[in-house]
């Protein structure tokens, strides 16, 4: 059940956020699979169904290991990801759950051994941008 159709109600402000969302798809610095698998995670930590849902199936389509997606609610203590990955994921959920400024820089220097500065700078607007589709999908749908 819909609450509002944010893409009809707001038009102007929706294509603003789907512009944000889509530049982040062109030239990707951050391998779509991982985008999708952080996507997928913020979208768990934060409760929303709908866009847990989309990024599965993107995940799935896009190539993504079956078992990592099964895994994605416990991978700090799951095999099968690596390194690069769980500082992308610690990342994530450090920022998703805005932790402290001293876990902040905990999670920033593990990413400073698998990332460059441009892909930190994406990484951490594709995170920021799936926060707030998520709270515009956990306002709108009651159900996904």
């Amino acid at each position: 059940m819909t609450r509002f159709a944010f893409h009809e109600d707001t038009p102007a402000l929706f294509q603003a956020q789907f512009a944000l969302a889509a530049q982040l798809g062109e030239n990707p610095r951050i391998a779509p699979v991982l985008r999708d698998l952080i996507e997928c995670r913020v979208s768990q930590v934060n409760g929303c169904a709908y866009c847990v849902r989309m990024h599965s199936e993107s995940f799935a389509k896009n190539g993504g290991d079956p078992t990592k997606l099964t895994m994605l609610a416990v991978w700090e203590g799951a095999q099968g990801f690596d390194e690069a990955e769980r500082a992308a994921l610690a990342w994530a959920e450090c920022l998703t759950r805005t932790e402290s400024q001293v876990e902040i820089s905990k999670c920033h220097r593990a990413l400073l051994d698998h990332f460059e500065a441009a892909e930190i700078s994406e990484l951490t607007c594709i995170i920021s941008t799936m926060n707030a589709w998520n709270r515009l999908g956990i306002a709108q749908h009651e159900y996904a």
